[in-house]
């Protein structure tokens, strides 16, 4: 069994339950009172890499791994795929003990479940070369058994949806099986997987995201079970970045919308290459603290990845979907026009919502004109976004961002531009957004620049209601200031 770390072991153990087990990330009890055959599973915030809890929580991360896991439930139920789901949010009181009703973080990321006998199988899906995948294809051109064609690179698309199984290792690392041999023992099984597989990746294709792998568990009355493809168990990229990355000579997979910043700083620090069944290993990665801000950004990033699969936050999906009586929060928003020409756009649009739902402060501030306000701004705001608004050269959202980020201070930009549409105003100001490298302001991810009244008020309404993503990590470039004198 992987050793826990302090942080996880210290999560608090519910009061009037037995603990079954204590995994990684989730907590299970039996539950007593007259329903034998249930369970609860408890979503903590616990993390893990390559084998290793670390010694850190990431806010949120158990909530929306609950979440995730009823939407896809809920999804699957309409292809008449049964789950062992029994209850979730509210609806979980009616298992409980009376102390234990109305706690509004345990509706959050506990669910009621049926016990089931476990395959110890992983049936692992993949649609695409990538993770682990990479290593055994590049040492015999094959994975699980599965001969695959020459010369692919990571994040390639494979010739079809794989089984790619695994072990369920109770401690160290988990090894591949030969597909044939998951194919002859658990034959329900692995083609119900490949159904659900096609189903969530075609869900998450409508919803701009590719699929590149997931994990399923099962019981051995084929029954799904565990968790359903949420970010601990695969692996999300955006479609367009997959997409144009396969156009490169040298190909990489995309950046994945789970907790690969985690993984990459445990990388950095030689994680990776420690062994989790050796003591005094655990200890020294036990020892470790993941820095504040990368942690925010995690939680940031399933925050994310959560808001693009289901169009809901997760607040509203909490108190909608499941019943969870969640604090509603109200975003400061810090509006910034290029120009006194821009105001009555924002003025008509500010118009058009609820002034509850949001607080909103309005600027007007030329960039190329007042350089010592644009810094002073950035040094002093601090609101939850900034929407720059304007036409033609529309410098101010990059120069906005480009202070925030040197002050080291992660709040979103997202540009508008304004013009009459097909005008030459209109054209520049779109461009000045959408060639800013990095794509380091954010944009529509289907439709590119939010443009016009409709472009503001679809940006206001995602920050109040929706998520930003998370900020990209930046390539820093030295200034190459005497190249040469006097020529």
């Amino acid at each position: 069994m992987t050793k826990l770390s302090s942080a996880r072991e210290n999560v608090q153990l519910l009061d009037g339950l037995d603990l079954r087990s204590r995994g990684k990330v989730r907590d299970t009890y039996d539950i007593n009172k007259g329903v034998p055959e249930y369970l609860l599973s408890l979503a903590s915030d616990g993390v893990s890499i390559f084998d290793f809890v670390l010694n850190d929580l990431i806010p949120m991360k158990g909530i929306i791994l609950n979440c995730m896991n009823h939407f896809w439930v809920e999804y699957l139920g309409q292809f008449g795929i049964t789950t062992h789901l029994v209850a979730v949010g509210s609806a979980i009181d009616d298992f409980l003990p009376s102390n234990l009703r109305g706690n509004v973080d345990l509706q959050s990321r506990a669910s009621v479940i049926r016990k089931m006998d476990m395959v110890l199988v992983e049936f692992i899906y993949r649609s695409v070369l990538t993770g682990s995948s990479v290593k055994n294809y590049e040492n015999d051109g094959t994975v699980c058994g599965h001969r695959l064609l020459l010369n692919l690179q990571d994040g390639d698309s494979l010739p079809c949806i794989l089984d790619t199984p695994t072990t369920k290792a109770q401690e160290g690392h988990d090894e591949n099986i030969p597909f044939q041999k998951v194919r002859a023992e658990y034959p329900r099984q692995t083609m119900l997987g490949l159904q659900i597989f096609q189903i969530c990746s075609q869900y998450c294709e409508s919803r701009g995201i590719k699929l590149a792998d997931t994990k399923f568990e099962f019981g051995v009355d084929g029954t799904i079970g565990d968790e359903i493809v949420t970010p601990d168990s695969s692996r999300f990229w955006k479609f367009q970045d997959w997409s144009d990355g396969r156009k490169q000579a040298k190909r990489k997979a995309p950046l994945p919308y789970d907790k690969q910043l985690v993984r990459a700083w445990g990388i950095e620090l030689g994680v990776n290459k420690r062994d989790s069944g050796n003591a005094y290993d655990v200890a020294w990665v036990h020892c470790l603290h993941v820095p504040q801000k990368l942690i925010e950004q995690t939680t940031k990033v399933y925050r994310y990845i959560f808001w693009r699969l289901t169009g809901m936050t997760i607040e509203y999906y909490l108190f909608n979907r499941m019943g969870v009586a969640i604090e509603k929060k109200v975003p400061l928003i810090h509006i910034v026009c290029g120009s006194d020409s821009n105001v009555p756009t924002v003025m008509s649009v500010l118009s058009e919502f609820d002034k509850r739902s949001a607080k909103i402060n309005l600027s007007v501030m030329s960039c190329h004109r007042n350089p010592i306000e644009v810094i002073k701004f950035t040094e002093t705001c601090n609101a939850e976004a900034v929407i720059c608004v304007g036409g033609k050269a529309l410098a101010l959202p990059g120069i906005v961002d480009a202070f925030l980020h040197y002050l080291k201070r992660d709040i979103p930009v997202i540009g508008v531009a304004l013009g009459d549409l097909g005008s030459r105003s209109l054209l520049a100001a779109q461009l000045s957004i959408e060639e800013l490298p990095s794509a380091s302001v954010i944009m529509d991810e289907i439709d590119g620049v939010y443009t016009g009244a409709d472009g503001l008020l679809a940006v206001i309404n995602r920050v109040i209601y929706g998520e930003l993503p998370p900020l990209k990590p930046r390539v820093q470039k030295p200034a190459q200031m005497d190249v040469f004198r006097n020529y």
